[in-house]
């Protein structure tokens, strides 16, 4: 007992031991509360928490142990506020985006900007959670200046008492940390290269722990050491070198095509100007919708008979749409979506784009509509999400946002009311384009007025009476602009932002994809029977990114372009080509009934048909992700070098 008093009064202990509490304080609330979207965190990060927990104290025994060595216990205990505010901003950062953060998170969302933006701010979160974490921050400054001042004050009294203030301690104590900081840093490597699997039951509690240790980025605090180190290299690991096999890997998912019209091996994701014969004989006036979190496989249910869920999308369909049933995003949250809708290529959140928009040479569709009025409509601000700088290059000055409410949950029939007066201001001796989003089925599912309908706790009924509430005012501008003289010359194109998760069950999607599945509803309405012939149900996979090429076709406009899609007009993907999307560790391809998900940096690959996945060994699908992979790297590469086109 003597032994274990004199070694608490080692300052390194003391500092180690209150880290560790701090720590697992931490961890109790991460993984106690959910994410906004209504996920556990022990569902998100199943087969990581061991990896988590043992690397992250581990990490704490080897700093402690470094500092020990050079006997600087102030600078251990200053070191850990910097330690411990990136740990908790990296909590937050994730259960409010599911993006851990990191250099290039950090770059987007706190660039100079974008600084003052509220929404950066908020992006922090602010539930109860915020409060434990900022607490748990206070009593780690708390304690750092209290140590510090009482060693200050230590030392001073020692040195006037003519006693040796150096400090004295068995080499033995930082020895011990640093070879148990090890052992638990290289446990889950030993793990994951033994293939460990299954699960394990603690004795006495019973408690089941996954032990597949599945490696990833998202990881959180596993240690952020770990993450900053890595995100050093960035520069020298996005700067892959493109070779004849990367560049067949990246085709596998283009047109056939793309190859004989790019422009360079410099730049393998830009060709040029399409000289296929386009569907549309003239220029057509385009609506563009926006519509928050809608979900494909919810959608697709109104073409089984189940239309009381959107009847005025259902109407509009009706009078000539193409309804494509196999449609998909390129990622969550929205500004994934957008900049692939606009740019026409995958998202990559390695390389997030908007806050360098205007820096960079990259072109969205709307700007091959030199000639057309344009005009913007959003329910909120466009600093949100960061894609100000997108609207800003698109639309000039002509773009709008809807006032506050002054009855909550009215904000899709405020957005409505503005996108009928803006449309009542368009040229009808003019080509016009306008955009405008939806917000009513955002996650969890509130945004509509209490008197429209009850909010109970089952997020399916909010779900469905939100996107039915957004329907009721689309309705309303549908109606006014079927009264407009060139009513008959207008295309309505009508995508979700991406797909949502509903429940936890919503998405059996294994990690390390997380919540991020992408189906979506996608349709064109249009009421010329020269372009569009009664209500066709398309069974082809279309995706965001074949938006550009589509709107090209509806304009008449040719022009080089870095659109990877399809005119959907005129073309089909083949039945084998999926979609793809890319988070920061994981690709998700979509087939038409079935889609592969799987790991950037592992061998696991799953397949999914109708919500359940299964690990698989297929040959076909371990090509894909061998694809999936070298277009990843391709993208990676482009987006770091600004290789997406060359100057103009």
């Amino acid at each position: 007992m003597k032994k274990i008093l004199e070694l608490l009064k080692n300052p390194f202990i003391q500092i180690t031991l209150f880290a560790f509490v701090l720590q697992t304080f931490l961890f109790a609330v991460f993984y106690m509360l959910p994410d906004p979207l209504g996920l556990s965190m022990t569902e998100m990060f199943s087969g990581r928490m061991l990896w988590q927990f043992t690397m992250t104290y581990g990490a704490i025994l080897v700093l402690s142990a470094l500092f020990a060595f050079a006997k600087a216990p102030r600078a251990l205990s200053i070191f850990y506020v910097f330690y411990f505010f990136f740990a908790i901003a990296d909590y937050e950062v994730f259960r409010f985006t599911h993006q851990r953060l990191s250099y290039s998170y950090l770059r987007t969302y706190f660039h100079l900007s974008n600084i003052s933006d509220a929404t950066t701010i908020s992006t922090l979160g602010g539930e109860s959670a915020t409060v434990w974490f900022l607490g748990a921050l206070f009593a780690m400054v708390s304690a750092a200046v209290f140590f510090c001042v009482y060693w200050t004050n230590r030392k001073c009294r020692l040195k006037k008492a003519g006693q040796p203030t150096k400090l004295v301690f068995a080499k033995k104590i930082p020895v011990t940390m640093l070879v148990l900081g090890l052992v638990l840093s290289v446990i889950p490597l030993i793990l994951f290269l033994a293939g460990t699997r299954g699960t394990v039951t603690v004795p006495l509690i019973h408690f089941p722990v996954d032990m597949r240790f599945t490696l990833g980025k998202h990881t959180i605090t596993a240690p952020i050491l770990h993450i900053a180190a890595e995100e050093s290299f960035e520069f020298v690991r996005d700067n892959y070198k493109i070779t004849d096999e990367l560049m067949k890997e990246l085709d596998s998912f283009l047109p056939a095509d793309f190859a004989e019209n790019r422009v360079s091996l410099e730049y393998p994701g830009f060709r040029k100007a399409s000289a296929a014969k386009f569907k549309a004989t003239h220029p057509y006036n385009i609506v563009f919708i926006f519509g928050e979190s809608f979900k494909g496989c919810i959608f697709n249910q109104m073409l089984e008979g189940d239309t009381t869920l959107a009847p005025n999308i259902w109407k509009l369909a009706n009078e000539g749409a193409i309804w494509f049933k196999n449609a998909f995003s390129s990622g969550y949250p929205t500004v994934r979506g957008t900049m692939s809708t606009y740019l026409g290529f995958p998202s990559h959140p390695n390389r997030d784009l908007p806050s360098f928009y205007a820096s960079n040479r990259f072109k969205g569709f709307p700007e091959y509509l030199t000639d057309y009025t344009r005009a913007y409509v959003t329910i909120s601000n466009p600093i949100f999400d960061h894609t100000l700088p997108f609207v800003e290059r698109f639309f000039g000055d002509n773009w709008h946002v809807v006032p506050e409410p002054k009855i909550h949950g009215t904000m899709d029939s405020l957005g409505a009311n503005l996108a009928i007066e803006n449309l009542a201001k368009m040229p009808t001796d003019k080509n016009w384009f306008l955009l405008f989003n939806t917000i009513a089925s955002h996650i969890p599912f509130q945004n509509y007025p209490d008197a429209f309908d009850a909010k109970p706790d089952d997020a399916m009924y909010r779900y469905r009476a939100a996107v039915r509430y957004t329907d009721q005012q689309l309705g309303r501008f549908f109606e006014e602009l079927s009264k407009r003289p060139d009513y008959d010359n207008t295309v309505v194109i009508l995508l979700g932002d991406h797909d949502t998760p509903v429940d936890s069950l919503d998405y059996r999607v294994p990690q390390p994809l997380g919540v991020s599945a992408s189906q979506i509803f996608m349709c064109i309405f249009s009421k010329d029977t020269n372009l569009v012939k009664g209500l066709t149900v398309r069974e082809d996979v279309a995706a965001q990114h074949d938006i550009g090429p589509t709107v090209m076709d509806l304009a008449q406009v040719r022009g080089a372009n870095h659109f990877w899609g399809y005119d959907l007009l005129t073309d089909q993907r083949p039945e084998n080509q999926p979609s793809i999307f890319l988070t920061q560790n994981a690709y998700y391809l979509g087939f038409r009934d079935s889609v592969i998900v799987g790991g950037l940096e592992n061998e696991d690959v799953f397949v999914g048909k109708k919500g359940v996945y299964r690990e698989s060994s297929d040959a076909t699908a371990k090509a894909w992700r061998e694809n999936a992979i070298g277009a990843s790297k391709i993208i990676r590469t482009l987006l770091r070098n600004d290789k997406m086109m060359p100057p103009e």
